[in-house]
Formats: structure tokens, sequence, C-alpha cells
């Protein structure tokens, strides 16, 4: 195993900076012309970190809509979502001649007026679950005008709904996209009220189910509003799927990848007894395994057990798991973090351990 071994806390701190304070873009991405039209956005198969960040201008603004969050029912993963806007945005806003900057134009207000226009009173008198969980917005200003130059919307959707009798439902993937882009439709109108030429990229994005602690949302459609046009011309659906691994619904649907990974879990058991347990979660794209994130829980006595246990499943995990998918690896106790690998599909792994 060709790793490197990081020591120090320098990885995780620049990476958490990068993330944090300024924004980044995800992949490098060639340059394009500096007043684009959107591009019929594309989701890589795994979120590579590299050294080509999003720049931001000072002072550091916050979103708009910052906090909203913590007063709804749902879960949202939003460091997902986030990620996800940003990897999306890299098509039509290259780092090169972008900054970031938090959502500026949509206000808290209009996001509590869209939410309250989609729960319409029933006959009986009770009230109806829309489907707008939240919206969340990315600027991209001009690196040469600090001009606000494009936008990302990202909609949370949920499916679940209470129809007119009181009964609880849930959509389909179709029943959900189709009223997600009615909903996306009015958004675009109020939008263009203050923000007329910009391009905007409408990205849709699932909440995951009430019962699930461990599987984030995903996305499932992207539309594009061309500069100074007020209607979405395109839209895509996206085939992203979350398994936690492992579960029976990953080993009805993705048997394969199932049997790997109840392999991986035998061979770490005989090689650590003490052993707690092991989960991941996958992310499939268009039925295909391209991410994969590890962690294993024990109680360590020594750091050079930390140290020969992560080395003996990084060997595993090579030895298992196809090359064509990106797996992080994260040790660690009830309590804290211990070590981490990560195998990259292209370039080399690294390892760190955390000394304290």
């Amino acid at each position: 195993m060709k790793a490197k071994f990081l020591t120090g806390c320098r990885l995780v701190t620049a990476l958490l900076l990068v993330i944090v304070t300024t924004g980044c873009s995800l992949l490098p991405i060639g340059k394009e012309k500096t007043a684009p039209e959107p591009m019929t956005p594309s989701l890589s198969e795994v979120v590579e970190v590299s050294e080509d960040y999003y720049g931001s201008v000072t002072p550091y603004k916050t979103n708009q809509t910052r906090g909203m969050l913590s007063s709804t029912k749902y879960r949202i993963d939003f460091s997902h979502l986030e990620l996800g806007l940003m990897e999306f945005a890299r098509d039509t806003f290259p780092t090169s001649d972008y900054f970031f900057q938090e959502g500026q134009q949509v206000t808290r207000e209009q996001v509590t007026e869209w939410i309250a226009q989609e729960k319409n009173g029933t006959a009986n008198g009770q009230k109806k679950t829309g489907i707008l969980v939240h919206v969340l917005e990315h600027d991209y200003l001009n690196k040469k005008t600090k001009e606000l130059s494009g936008m990302v919307l990202g909609l949370s959707l949920s499916p679940n709904y209470v129809d007119a009798t009181g009964q609880e439902k849930v959509y389909t993937p179709q029943e959900l996209q189709a009223k997600g882009q009615q909903l996306a439709a009015k958004i675009v109108q109020s939008v263009r009220v203050n923000s007329p030429q910009v391009p905007i990229l409408i990205m849709m994005y699932q909440v995951p189910e009430a019962n699930s602690s461990l599987v984030p949302g995903h996305f499932i459609m992207s539309g594009t509003v061309s500069t100074g046009e007020a209607v979405v011309s395109k839209w895509q659906p996206i085939e992203e799927e979350y398994f936690l691994f492992p579960s029976k619904e990953v080993e009805k649907k993705y048997a394969q990848q199932s049997l790997q990974f109840d392999k991986l879990m035998r061979q770490t058991k005989e090689f650590f007894p003490e052993y707690i347990g092991l989960t991941g979660v996958g992310r499939f794209m268009d039925g295909r395994l391209t991410e994969l994130t590890i962690t294993a829980t024990a109680e360590y006595d020594s750091r050079s057990e930390v140290l020969q246990f992560t080395q003996f499943a990084a060997g595993s995990i090579n030895q298992l798991i196809d090359k064509s998918v990106h797996v992080n690896l994260y040790v660690q106790t009830m309590s804290k973090p211990l070590s981490i690998y990560i195998r990259p599909t292209s370039g080399e792994p690294y390892m760190h351990l955390y000394r304290s």
C-alpha cells in the first residue's frame, strides 16, 4: 500500500477552513467565458477535493436564510447539500473567473412565504403539508467586477404530504419531480424581480426519510435558467442513491457490493476481536457504486493499535473494493476520531493518525 502517512491536524484543519470560510470548487475545471449561459449541469461520480478552491470577497457575508433549518422537523444533510451545489456550479462558474459568496438575494421572508404557499387548507380544516422544506442560495461573483454573475438555488423537497382527507401519503419520484418543477417556476419568477439578468441553476434535493439518521438526502433533478429569462429552459433527472451498509435494502438491490462489504466486516473482525462496529454509506450514480464512506468504531488501547488496524483495513479495502470506487475510512471511538484513510479513484491514497 502506497499511502502517505500524515501527522498533526494540518490536513483536516485546512479542509475545514476552506469549506467553512471560503467555499470550494470540488473538481478542477477549465476556463469558460466571463458571462456564461447555464450549461446542462453534471454531477460527478464522486466528490474530489482539489487545490482548485473558490475564493471569497471581504467582508464575508453569511446567508440571508441562515438558521431557518433549526425550526424544521426534517433532517437535511447540510454539508452534502452545500457541496453538491458547489459541484454543479463548477460547470458554469469556474473558480478561475468567479468568487463564491453565500446567498444575498433570497431573503428569509421570501423562503417563509414560499413554504407557506405550499400549505393550503383542506376541506375539513386541516393543514396540508407542502413539499418545500427549504431554499438555499449560492452566489457567484465575477472576479474582475465583483458583481453578481451567477446563482444556484437548492430546493429541498419532501415527498411526504397530507392529502385533502388528512391521510399521509408519499409522492413517487416522478410525481415529486413534477411538483418540484411547478414550484421552481414560481420561485424563479419571484427571484427575477431583483435579479433579472444572472443565469440560474436550479437543483432539486430530496430530504432523507424521517427515520434515517445515517443516509443523507439526494439530488433528483437539475434545471437551467438563461440570462434574462424567467423560465427554466431545460430539466435533467439525476439518478443518485445512498444506501446503508450492511442493510437489507442494499443486499436486495446491490447484492455484489453488499457481499464485498460483508467480507470486509469479517476480515476486520478476525484481525481485531475487540471490534465494536463497522458501518458504511454508499453513493450510487446511475446504478453504480462510486463512493463508499466507512466508519469503524471500537475502543482502542493504544495509538499503535489504531495504526495497525487502519493499515490492515486499508489493505482489505484495496483487496475487496473496486478501484473505481472512492473510499473514505474513519476510525474512531464512541467519543473521538482516531484515524482516517482516503483512497481516491486517481492519485495515491493517504492516511492520517490523530495524535491526541
